[in-house]
């Protein structure tokens, strides 16, 4: 689908919309105050009640402010206070360098707040068979990763998010000290599947669309350990602290 696709899907179908803004509440709910950047705007679904937000992608849509490489942000050291990403992380090439930027861009005290694709036992075999978008468990962020300028902007490892958070969450947090983890929520339990997302179909109706995601919310908070099997997206936020880090170092 190419982003006037989305853009008609969006508009013609009620059920996304609600889907999305539910994850966009999720999104609210670890905001701080201050300006906002969202990273992979798209259709430029997204906003906020407070603060300024400003909506990059890296292709031209009249709803983006500016176009750039999440992975070559064209902003100065600690412009803002929230880096918004939904949907994202997964298409970058080499998300650590999308990382270092945003550790750069952010404020102290300022946060990265992503939802992606969340790889679970179930949803592993849903995505990796029933999904347009690959799956690759052997991603290795360690590996040195070079940028290429002809990449499709819809190619991804739905993978990334999953493996980085979890098998190399140590690797993380050591190549990005000031970036502590605040966050890992595992999310989505039936309600987008059923919806069908981005898809033309549904199999949940209109008017029982916000009642199922009150339902899941509850699910979610009352089992979260239900997540790590049956979740089909990942919640990650991470919280810039380099006063904690200047005085470390200090020490050392």
């Amino acid at each position: 689908m190419e982003i006037v696709d989305y853009k008609k899907r969006w508009d013609e179908k009620p059920v996304l919309r609600a889907v999305y803004a539910d994850l966009y509440r999720y999104v609210e709910e670890s905001l701080v105050e201050g300006n906002t950047l969202e990273i992979g705007s798209g259709i430029g679904n997204f906003k906020i009640k407070q603060g300024s937000l400003i909506k990059t992608d890296i292709q031209f849509s009249i709803d983006t402010d500016v176009v750039s490489d999440a992975q070559s942000l064209p902003f100065s050291n600690e412009s803002f206070s929230n880096i918004v990403l939904v949907d994202v992380v997964h298409h970058l090439e080499c998300p650590m360098l999308f990382f270092a930027e945003a550790q750069r861009i952010l404020k102290s005290g300022g946060r990265i707040i992503m939802i992606d694709p969340g790889i679970t036992p179930l949803s592993w075999f849903f995505y990796k068979y029933l999904h347009q978008e690959p799956v690759n468990m052997k991603w290795n962020p360690m590996e040195e990763c070079f940028i290429d300028p002809q990449k499709d902007p819809y190619d991804s490892n739905q993978g990334m998010p999953t493996l980085l958070f979890g098998k190399y969450l140590e690797f993380f947090k050591d190549k990005f000290p000031s970036l502590i983890l605040l966050e890992h929520s595992w999310m989505s339990i039936f309600v987008y599947q059923l919806s069908g997302g981005f898809q033309a179909w549904s199999l949940i109706p209109g008017r029982l669309v916000n009642h199922l995601l009150k339902i899941e919310r509850r699910i979610q908070k009352k089992f979260p350990f239900l997540g790590g099997i049956i979740a089909f997206r990942l919640k990650i936020v991470l919280e810039k602290k380099t006063q904690y880090i200047n005085q470390v170092h200090k020490l050392n």
